[in-house]
């Protein structure tokens, strides 16, 4: 496995939501948003590695069965394919997932990098 020069790198500021989170729709929707922007040639015909870093409230952290890595990626890749930068996440081969607590601003970094195999 060989990963490639960054394809995109995205930052979203605001509280990340889930679909447990009471925020998911407008997250969902401003993330979206921001990857529409992107050009889909960016991903076309490639094969992906993608990187979601999320910086997350310490008190929201506690909440049991919330802000979970796995529902962070859910949101996050299905934003992707509604946003049409890529037509589907099976073309993902390599993600990874990072949470961290954070007293400061919430935010979202996410990035992919084309996987060679």
């Amino acid at each position: 496995m060989k990963l490639q020069t960054v394809l995109f790198e995205t930052t979203l500021e605001g509280n990340v939501g889930t679909k447990s989170s009471n925020n998911h729709q407008d997250w969902k929707n401003r993330l979206e948003s921001v990857l529409q922007s992107l050009p889909s040639s960016l991903t076309s015909n490639r094969k992906l590695s993608v990187t979601i870093q999320v910086w997350i409230s310490s008190s929201r952290l506690h909440g049991f069965g919330r802000n979970d890595v796995d529902n962070i990626a859910k949101t996050t890749l299905d934003s992707i394919t509604r946003s049409g930068l890529i037509k589907d996440d099976s073309i993902i081969y390599d993600l990874h997932v990072t949470k961290y607590a954070t007293d400061g601003p919430e935010r979202m970094v996410l990035s992919a990098q084309e996987w060679i195999c």
